[in-house]
């Protein structure tokens, strides 16, 4: 009995897979291609961020002096900044935020998703064209930039409006809203 329901079941499947109503078992499919690589920014160049806030001279001493490698957590290896591209003055722009290493996955009030980083711990966020002319700058610890609806945005742990201070583009400089 055994013999015959494994029997009955092995010429089902069979049955299933053969030329039925058009369809034809031809054997396995191809292996797929490879997936590309994604590329760094989809929207066009990318900057490289230490080097842009290194140069600029009127980038803080503080915010220089952390812009070395983690030597230990999550990020061990890594520059403790985030960069997001975005077309805030109909260009490309680079919103730039950087933090100190031993803030990863720290608790504090908020946090800014991407990073782990507690909104307070923040050191500083600059926007720069790719070309590295700099367009917005805050150096308030606890604030970070971010891009809201399009328009970037300052956050902070505390303040009106739960943090948030909207800025719009104007033709040569953001204006807050």
């Amino acid at each position: 009995m055994r013999r015959t329901v494994i029997t009955a079941a092995a010429l089902l499947s069979l049955a299933a897979c053969s030329d039925v109503d058009g369809v034809r078992v031809a054997g396995p499919a191809p292996p797929a291609p490879a997936a590309p690589a994604p590329a760094s920014n989809a929207r066009g160049p990318s900057v490289d961020a230490v080097a842009l806030l290194r140069a600029d001279p009127t980038v803080s001493a503080r915010t220089k002096a952390a812009l070395r490698p983690c030597p230990y957590g999550p990020i061990a290896g890594s520059y403790p900044v985030s960069t997001a591209y975005h077309e805030l003055t109909g260009e490309v722009d680079v919103v730039v935020n950087v933090y100190p290493c031993g803030a990863v996955g720290a608790p504090g009030t908020g946090s800014s998703g991407a990073t782990g980083v507690p909104v307070s711990a923040y050191l500083g966020g600059y926007v720069y064209t790719v070309n590295g002319k700099q367009l917005f700058k805050l150096e308030n610890s606890g604030a970070l930039l971010t891009v809201l609806d399009g328009q970037l945005a300052t956050m902070s742990a505390t303040g009106p409006n739960n943090g948030v201070a909207r800025y719009r583009w104007i033709g040569s400089r953001f204006s807050p809203e």
